[in-house]
């Protein structure tokens, strides 16, 4: 009796095992998507957000390609921010071999905080592909024209600057140019995001003196400003 109940609990067991074995063998199979968004300018503070230009890629499938555009004429918020035209594109298609997408932003005639950061044009555009074995994304195309910040002339014309530039802003913040944001694993997905005026909005918060002493405050971000920003994203 024992005999005939313990016999199918072991073979119970081994047909488990070789099931788990198999779906640890199987190949996992990649989905295949692509995203991408671009905008303009952005502006976030404790009053709110403020974004032009947006354009955010549809859904695409496997026989269909997807786009989405979007313009303004300009942005203004005293102050901060001043620019003329504003453009957001982004594309993307999936096909038997490969996935792919591509976003661009410009800007002209951008004048952030008073001056303080000055640009006649800026194009930001990245692509991103996959064929399943290799994923790689770029920021090729992406200029900056006639950018000074606190005075300090970078380029002259469209030319470039060097990923994550970092730049102090004293009494405002600081800022990061040719903002760089990688993702995926380089090999079935990669995905790239550009900002290329990033200002990081700070000030100094929770300091206080009593007569006991002073407590230092500490140095808070605020809030942003990006312009010209875009992403792409495909996996295979």
């Amino acid at each position: 009796m024992r005999r005939s109940t313990i016999r199918p609990v072991r073979e119970v067991v081994a047909l488990s095992l070789l099931i788990g074995v198999t779906a640890a063998l199987a190949p996992v199979t990649q989905a295949q998507s692509v995203s991408g968004s671009a905008y303009g300018a952005l502006v976030r503070s404790p009053g709110g957000t403020q974004r032009s230009a947006l354009a955010v890629l549809p859904v695409v499938t496997p026989t269909d390609g997807a786009a989405a555009d979007e313009d303004a004429d300009g942005l203004s918020v005293p102050g901060t921010i001043t620019t003329d035209a504003l453009t957001g594109t982004t594309s993307g298609s999936i096909g038997d071999a490969a996935a792919a997408a591509q976003s661009v932003a410009t800007v002209f005639n951008v004048n952030l905080l008073n001056g303080l950061i000055t640009a006649s044009s800026l194009t930001a555009t990245v692509s991103s592909t996959s064929n399943g074995a290799q994923a790689t994304s770029n920021a090729l195309g992406s200029t900056f024209g006639d950018l000074a910040v606190n005075g300090v002339q970078l380029t002259s014309g469209d030319g470039a600057v060097a990923p994550n530039t970092r730049m102090a802003l004293p009494g405002v913040g600081y800022v990061v140019l040719n903002e760089a944001l990688p993702t995926g694993d380089g090999v079935h997905s990669s995905g790239l995001t550009v900002n290329l005026i990033h200002v990081y909005l700070q000030r100094l918060t929770g300091g206080a003196c009593t007569l006991l002493g002073c407590v230092p405050g500490v140095l808070t971000t605020t809030g942003e400003i990006i312009v010209g920003s875009a992403a792409s994203n495909a996996a295979m």
